[in-house]
């Protein structure tokens, strides 16, 4: 009688010695690149067969994540490649790839269970950045048959927001043109809308959706009278206006499609100037009277007489406005890789402008104020990269300021 033990433990071997030796294989398709014909899945065991461009092929041996080929009639080969999906490589004159490579799963690596499909175009997917270029298009296998009846219904997608990134970056820039409306009064009195014409000088950076710039502030002056001319003042005027300008904020932008977002900010700014302030005005100020008179010698006399009047004088003064800002935008942008455009809106939440200063007028002083006439501006920007990651910028800013900025810099 024989003894079924031996026989059981040589199963068990060849089964765990077969499982261990297919462990180690690789199932790959392969897809023309120019028609999308694809045979698969092929393992990658040496002496399988296939058929590929109306040729045989045969796997040889080949080092781990290789393949090696050789053409069954010549037995010239080809390779090694590496086995990588989406890798191209040659196999006779024509091209193929990779489009999906798999562990192998089987018992049985030797057998042919190689079927023709025609693999799908993936569209291009967009790079990590706006700047970035976009990857080729590529083959995909075609999903797999559904043994479910719901399969052909398309699963609901949870929304969410993308959001976009942004690459840090710094610049420097200059504002030819600056101007800022200001409703004037002068005691209570209104005055008129004059604005405060300077240029700038800046540096700003974003980091993480976060910017901040810093400017040097010269050349200022008003537009014209802060106050209408009348008889007891006129030619009221700002003019050598120079400081510093700080403002920091945050920004969020979201993908809306493709090259298209949106994006929303808040910020701040603090303003600090200096200038001269002048006017023609009254003031009281000794005026000499002369009394002409003959004596009873007949002799004319001449007396003199110092009295207090209310006389026309040039007026002159140091004064400081500081204001402080608070505001939010909203916008739309569109971003290639190495271009951009955006329109944004932005709002003045809070403001706080004083001026440290009092005017004098017919023997009283009254203190000099200033409001932001216009709380909303319309922004329109664009940024475009000539070479490397070089960048150049450009605004413009109408409404609750009117600034022309034009800079230069570098992302990273």
């Amino acid at each position: 009688m024989t003894r079924p033990l031996p026989s059981l433990l040589s199963a068990l071997f060849a089964t765990f010695a077969l499982a261990a030796s297919a462990a180690g294989y690789k199932s790959m398709w392969i897809t023309d690149v120019a028609t999308g014909r694809t045979v698969g899945p092929v393992v990658n065991k040496p002496g399988n067969r296939f058929s590929a461009g109306g040729r045989e092929w045969i796997v040889l041996q080949s080092k781990s994540g290789e393949v090696n080929f050789a053409d069954a009639a010549s037995l010239s080969p080809q390779g090694p490649y590496g086995l990588v999906e989406q890798r191209m490589f040659e196999l006779g004159d024509e091209a193929y790839v990779f489009t999906r490579v798999l562990d192998y799963e089987g018992s049985t690596p030797g057998a042919d269970e190689a079927v023709v499909s025609q693999a799908e175009r993936a569209p291009a997917e967009k790079g990590r950045h706006p700047w970035s270029r976009d990857l080729p298009e590529r083959w995909v296998l075609a999903p797999l048959p559904s043994t479910n009846p719901g399969a052909h219904k398309d699963p609901g997608k949870s929304w969410h927001l993308e959001t976009l990134q942004v690459a840090p970056s710094a610049t420097v820039w200059a504002e030819p043109v600056h101007k800022d409306p200001y409703d004037w009064t002068l005691g209570g009195f209104s005055g008129t809308d004059a604005s405060l014409e300077t240029r700038r000088l800046g540096v700003s950076g974003f980091w993480k959706g976060l910017f901040a710039e810093a400017a040097f502030v010269a050349g200022g002056k008003s537009s014209g009278s802060l106050v209408p001319d009348g008889t007891s003042l006129s030619s009221l005027k700002l003019d050598d206006v120079d400081g510093w300008h700080l403002a920091a904020g945050y920004r969020y932008a979201f993908v809306i499609d493709g090259p298209w977002s949106a994006s929303a900010s808040v910020f701040g700014s603090w303003d600090s100037l200096s200038a001269g302030l002048s006017a023609t005005t009254t003031a009281e100020t000794d005026i000499s009277v002369e009394t002409v008179e003959v004596n009873d010698k007949g002799e004319t006399v001449t007396t003199e007489t110092v009295k207090k009047g209310i006389g026309f004088s040039e007026w002159k003064d140091d004064a400081t406005l500081e204001e402080f800002r608070a505001g939010v935008s909203v916008g739309l942008q569109y971003d290639e890789w190495y271009w951009g455009a955006a329109v944004r809106v932005l709002a003045d939440c809070w403001t706080d402008t004083s001026i440290d200063v009092k005017v004098p007028v017919a023997g009283e002083t009254y203190r000099l104020e200033a409001d932001r006439a216009r709380p909303v501006g319309v922004q329109a920007s664009l940024w475009y990269c000539p070479a490397g990651n070089w960048i150049l910028e450009g605004s413009l800013l109408l409404g609750s300021e009117t600034t022309l900025r034009l800079g230069t810099g570098f992302f990273f």
